[in-house]
């Protein structure tokens, strides 16, 4: 009967005993490390589909992450003619009345999935600023840009594209502000970009 009895308190003590934890430095596996490791495997049995799907799983897994900012800003010599396909400007000297074509790609902003119909929407606003060599505004509006869509595919690369016009400002050093608004997120991030207007 003792015997009995023992054997029921190691069992209840092997019960109430906690689950072991994960071996030091080992954390448990995230979404984004799962995706890598589909994204190998499907590469190593030469399979592009689940290889390019699995690195999409991978981009959005790291996407929620991202803070909300603008990457590959650019001022271009023409108005690109869609994603990565632009021609840099040489220098961000303007001849009085010349417009400024500005490229960027944002990241980082909030994403809906509707899951019912398999599609990603984003909503996106701009606002600029013209700002002095001495800190005064100068010119400027709100909203005068609004980029949204609703895509089967997640939107990580949307090109924007901004022209001002620098029509009658003097000569001189100014910066042009470009304030990215996340509709979606409720965030902003603000390009600011120097330039300068030749005199005559």
């Amino acid at each position: 009967m003792k015997r009995l009895q023992l054997w029921a308190v190691l069992l209840l003590a092997v019960m109430l005993m906690p689950a072991a934890a994960p071996a030091a430095g080992k954390a448990p596996e995230n979404a984004f490390e799962r995706a890598l490791r589909d994204a190998r495997a499907a590469l190593a049995a030469r399979d592009p589909a689940r290889t390019l799907e699995a690195l999409s799983r991978a981009t959005r897994a790291a996407w929620r992450r991202f803070p909300f900012t603008a990457i590959n800003v650019h001022l271009v010599a023409a108005p690109p003619a869609g994603y990565g396909q632009y021609l840099p400007r040489v220098d961000n000297v303007y001849r009085p009345g010349e417009p400024l074509i500005l490229y960027l790609e944002p990241v980082g902003f909030k994403v809906k999935y509707d899951a019912d119909q398999g599609s990603y929407t984003y909503r996106l606003a701009a606002d600029f600023n013209l700002v002095d060599a001495w800190g005064m505004v100068v010119g400027g509006r709100r909203g005068f840009g609004r980029f949204e869509d609703t895509t089967r595919h997640f939107p990580d690369r949307i090109p924007l594209t901004f022209t001002y016009s620098l029509a009658g400002l003097p000569p001189g050093s100014y910066r042009v502000e470009t304030i990215l608004r996340d509709l979606l997120g409720k965030r902003s991030y603000t390009v600011v970009t120097p330039i300068r207007i030749a005199g005559p």
